[in-house]
């Protein structure tokens, strides 16, 4: 299944990354559709994300001593930590996952991730909300300053203001999301085989057919959300 990316946009030092979806087997030699995180939107996807076990997220990615990592909880390194917005993300963060990681919370937050690319380690995070019975992938942004720390949270190192229209996507469970929005921006609703499901305008309950994953598209900004 191709990767469906967003379009990643330049904040000063801090970069959007982006969400897509698809498919891939992992080590236990199952199937699963899979979010993934490309933070430097060179079509690599870093960090891939797949549905786990109770129904909550499972992350994987390639490990190494100073390579790619996920902020653990105190849980233990196979549990990734929820922080709240603000919190620094650097070198002094717990850094103690091997390889995978699961999303045992409940709630708003943010994950931290450590990245390296070109042989150089950067921080940067991925906004989630998480229900008891669905995780949703907002947003991702990585310091494109080697070394350099970043709050989570933090899109910019200085105060831009975004043409980027205002609106969130939630899953509600039941096949129903709930869409919020401050304009009268129209937003589509999309299988992942790219047929229309529903639109609207404004703040909305929707009713979707099925289960599953599902691209909700403004003029400037691309959701993804998983319903159950």
């Amino acid at each position: 299944m191709a990767t469906t990316l967003l379009a990643g946009t330049m904040f000063a030092q801090i970069t959007r990354g982006t969400i897509g979806n698809g498919s891939f087997t992992d080590y236990s030699g199952y199937t699963s559709q899979a979010y993934g995180i490309d933070f430097n939107n060179d079509g690599n996807i870093e960090f891939k994300i797949a549905d786990g076990d109770l129904e909550k997220n499972y992350i994987t990615y390639a490990w190494s001593n100073g390579g790619n990592n996920v902020c653990a909880s105190s849980e233990g390194w196979d549990y990734a930590a929820l922080l709240s917005r603000g919190t620094s993300i650097g070198a002094s963060s717990a850094w103690d996952g091997q390889g995978d990681a699961m999303i045992n919370a409940t709630g708003n937050g943010y994950i931290a991730f450590r990245i390296k690319l070109n042989n150089q380690v950067h921080y940067g995070w991925a906004e989630v909300n998480i229900s008891s019975t669905a995780v949703t992938w907002v947003k991702a942004f990585y310091q494109a300053t080697p070394n350099q720390a970043i709050n989570a949270g933090d899109e910019s190192s200085a105060s831009i203001a975004t043409a980027q229209a205002e609106w969130d996507v939630r899953s509600l469970g039941d096949k129903t999301i709930r869409i919020t929005a401050d304009n009268n921006e129209e937003l589509r609703v999309y299988d992942l085989s790219g047929r229309l499901v529903e639109k609207c305008v404004g703040n909305k309950v929707l009713q979707l057919p099925n289960r599953g994953t599902y691209v909700v598209r403004g003029n400037e900004k691309v959701l993804k959300v998983i319903v159950f």
